[in-house]
């Protein structure tokens, strides 16, 4: 065969085993980045050296959700209370029956 050709096979080779299992450590979780305030401001300086392109990494928005849940805790839970705000009335009020009345000297005339 060629040398050429396979000077440019290896290459492919190499380039398609060394693209497709990067060697790396398998990406933290939130609550590891919680639990661990160092590793999650080392990912969070990753984020800032990388720019716009932080925008697209998934490490940084896990670092990013994790800054979330550390400054703002566990969100509380809301259990809906009635609220009287005038204690001193019954609790039900019953709307006053209205008559409308027109006023006829304005009956014809058109509004605006």
């Amino acid at each position: 065969m060629n040398a050429k050709f396979l000077v440019a096979i290896s290459f492919i080779v190499i380039e398609i085993v060394g693209t497709s299992a990067p060697a790396r450590a398998s990406a933290p979780t939130i609550d590891q980045l919680v639990a661990n305030p160092k590793m999650l401001t080392a990912e969070l300086d990753r984020c800032k050296q990388l720019g716009m392109a932080a925008n697209n990494d998934a490490r940084c928005h896990t670092a990013w959700q994790a800054e979330n849940k550390q400054f703002f805790g566990k969100a509380p839970t809301y259990t809906q209370k009635p609220v009287n705000l005038f204690p001193n009335t019954p609790n039900k009020l019953v709307p006053a029956e209205h008559e409308q009345t027109t006023n006829p000297s304005n009956a014809g005339t058109p509004h605006g």
